[in-house]
C-alpha cells in the first residue's frame, strides 16, 4: 500500500504536466498588430527619413512628425496622421518609421499607431531605445 501511495503522487504530477502542456498554446492567440521582429537581435537598426516622437501630455498622447502635431485620441487627427504617412511613404523607397516613444505611453496607443502606420503603407516600424550610458531613471 505504501508503494501505491508513492506512485500515485508521481502519476498526479505527470498527469498535471501533460494537461498544462496540452492547453499551453490555446491562450496565446489574440487580436493585435503583428510585428515582424528581426532574427538578428536587439542590435539591428534602420535608417529612415521618417521619425515620429510620441509622448504623453497631461490629457492626451501626442505624436510629432515633420513639424506637425497629432493626437492619438482624436480620430480626425489620426486620419491626418495616416494621410501624412501615406504621402511620405509614397515618396520613399525605404518605407520604415522610427518611433521615439516615451516609456509612459500605454501599449494600446502604440498598437493604434502601428495599425495606422500599416494602413498608410509603412512596412517596418522601429521603436528606438536609449543607449545604456544615457539611462538616468
Amino acid at each position: 500500500m505504501k508503494n501505491l501511495s508513492i506512485i500515485s503522487a508521481w502519476l498526479s504530477v505527470v498527469f498535471l504536466l501533460v494537461m498544462i502542456w496540452m492547453i499551453g498554446g490555446t491562450f496565446t492567440s489574440a487580436k493585435g498588430v503583428l510585428f515582424d521582429l528581426p532574427a538578428y537581435g536587439a542590435n539591428e537598426g534602420d535608417s529612415s527619413a521618417l521619425v515620429a516622437v510620441v509622448f504623453p501630455s497631461a490629457r492626451e498622447t501626442l505624436v510629432f512628425v515633420d513639424d506637425a502635431r497629432y493626437q492619438i485620441d482624436d480620430e480626425s487627427s489620426l486620419e491626418r496622421f495616416e494621410s501624412h504617412l501615406r504621402e511620405v511613404a509614397s515618396r520613399q523607397a525605404n518605407r520604415s518609421l522610427i518611433l521615439m516613444v516615451d516609456k509612459r505611453v500605454p501599449t494600446d496607443e502604440l498598437m493604434k499607431l502601428a495599425s495606422v502606420a500599416k494602413r498608410a503603407g509603412i512596412v517596418r516600424i522601429l521603436i528606438a531605445e536609449r543607449k545604456a550610458e544615457n539611462i538616468n531613471e
